[in-house]
């Protein structure tokens, strides 16, 4: 036999001993997804998000969490060390982002005056109006945010006696989800109305708390759920206030927007605490559509954090809870604050 003939021979089967974890396919669609994690990881941690389809998918960011951590378990069991390395750095990188929503921040210094704050998505009026009343009784809110607030809603809702818990309002029902209120257990004096330019109202107001003042925004920005939404969603967060040296500003309603959206993050970066955060349930979701209530049922996404309370910096957050929604997609937040 020459050598010729034995090279043919031990090296024909040489590919066919090779490992079916070590194949080169496999290998490729290893490295694949390793750059599909490490490019959301980058659009997320360097704020790169634009166009719908990546503002819609930035929403999933602890669901995308959990989905790399399989694939790095799959990486590690075909031994693709390489791989598993940049997969694991990635995941590092957004649990860094995600881990300190888990956990309380030490509360700043503040003496003065302490309120509660709710907010209240009414699906287009379709809620079950008398459990808002109800959970209204129950907390007994100085401020209710209400959103998707229509004509028969407003009306029920003062037949159901919540203008008798909250005796002050500014109210701007419309039909479908355009409608905005603002209730108010204490005087109020309305101060400016931004993003009616956009889609919905969002209604401001400067409240007198018995001698101290704090002004409240009853929130409800455009959902970027079309790519013709998203310059009004945008533009609804740069109209947002800022804190100014006045009375502080508590924001609450639904953002359409999680903590790791870009405009939300600037926002807080102005001069805000996300409540929830600061309470440490910045994790806990607070919307997903109804069975059946999101593209005619073909889609029902998972449950993530789109309503708020925002308080100005400085503002102490003593209390938060997502409560049981009844009837909408989103569930009521609750956050006692105290000011400075």
């Amino acid at each position: 036999m020459t050598d010729t003939e034995v090279t043919e021979a031990d090296g024909a089967p040489e590919a066919a001993k090779r490992p079916w974890w070590r194949s080169r396919w496999l290998r490729i669609l290893s490295w694949t997804g390793t750059a599909g994690v490490v490019a959301y990881t980058l659009i997320r941690v360097l704020g790169l998000e634009t166009g719908w389809v990546l503002v819609t998918t930035v929403a999933f960011v602890p669901y995308f969490v959990l989905a790399a951590l399989v694939a790095a378990g799959v990486q590690a069991a075909v031994r693709h060390w390489a791989a598993l390395a940049v997969t694991g750095a990635a995941v590092i990188a957004l649990a860094v982002v995600l881990v300190p929503r888990m956990s309380a921040d030490e509360l700043p210094a503040a003496g003065g005056a302490e309120f509660t704050v709710m907010s209240v998505n009414l699906y287009v009026g379709q809620t079950d109006l008398g459990k808002v009343v109800d959970l209204v009784a129950e907390h007994r809110p100085d401020l209710l945010s209400v959103q998707e607030l229509t004509p028969g809603a407003a009306e029920g809702l003062a037949e159901l006696g919540l203008e008798e818990l909250l005796p002050y309002s500014i109210l701007e029902p419309d039909e479908l989800a355009v409608g905005t209120g603002l209730y108010a257990a204490h005087p109020l004096e309305r101060i400016t109305t931004v993003g009616r330019d956009g889609i919905f109202y969002q209604i401001g107001a400067e409240v007198d708390l018995g001698g101290e003042a704090v002004r409240f925004m009853a929130v409800h920005t455009a959902a970027p759920a079309t790519p013709e939404r998203i310059p009004l969603w945008e533009d609804d967060f740069e109209q947002m206030p800022r804190p100014d040296g006045g009375a502080p500003w508590v924001l609450a309603g639904d953002f359409n927007a999680t903590l790791d959206h870009d405009n939300l993050r600037g926002l807080l970066a102005d001069g805000y605490t996300d409540a929830a955060d600061a309470a440490g349930e910045g994790l806990t979701p607070t919307w997903r559509p109804i069975e059946g209530g999101y593209l005619n049922g073909i889609v029902r996404p998972p449950a993530v954090t789109l309503d708020h309370v925002l308080a100005e910096d400085g503002l102490a957050v003593l209390d938060y809870a997502v409560l049981d929604k009844d009837g909408s997609d989103h569930a009521p937040v609750l956050a006692t604050l105290r000011l400075p």
